[in-house]
């Protein structure tokens, strides 16, 4: 979220004609999480995280969210939501387990494609129905490396925001000298 939320930011501060920054934050960050939505129906379904990574961690629903937003706002919106959906997937490439849970390629392909950073540490979804998933999700371990997800995910995002107001910046100073 914290990354979808950045990334969004970046984009705004490029935008002519943004749309509302904390709207558009918001949805960013919340496109962020929605890929994982996938962890959720695996559990109620009783099967754990056996769902992970499939149609929701592919370029075929970032677009798909693309043109949600564009249909609901035009371009600007379809920018915002698909970068913010497509956020997770970068992140998700940058974790530590070597084949990443991705399907970049669905429908096309099931290939998962490999790391490209080891990161961010990898969160298993254990269990085989929601009180069972709950219990591991709550074992210190696993505590332990949400943690550190979200720390480092606050780094990407600090930094997401300095670049930002650096474009800002530079945009205010190329608009007042006419160019």
């Amino acid at each position: 979220m914290l990354v979808g939320a950045g990334i969004v930011e970046v984009a705004l501060s490029t935008m002519r004609n943004p749309p509302p920054r904390g709207r558009a934050l918001l949805a960013g960050a919340m496109l962020g999480a929605l890929p994982d939505v996938d962890i959720i129906l695996g559990i109620l379904l009783g099967r754990g995280g056996t769902l992970h990574g499939t149609a929701t961690h592919s370029f075929t629903a970032v677009a798909l969210w693309a043109a949600v937003g564009t249909l609901l706002g035009g371009g600007r919106w379809g920018a915002v939501f698909g970068l913010g959906y497509a956020s997770h997937l970068l992140m998700d490439l940058l974790d530590e387990s070597g084949p990443t849970n991705l399907m970049l390629l669905w429908p096309f392909s099931g290939q998962r494609p490999y790391s490209l950073g080891k990161l961010f540490p990898k969160v298993p979804v254990l269990g085989d129905g929601v009180v069972d998933t709950i219990r591991h999700t709550l074992r210190p371990e696993s505590l332990l490396l949400l943690f550190q997800q979200t720390a480092l995910a606050g780094v990407f995002a600090a930094l997401l925001v300095l670049l930002a107001a650096v474009l800002r910046r530079r945009r205010t100073r190329v608009a007042a000298s006419g160019r």
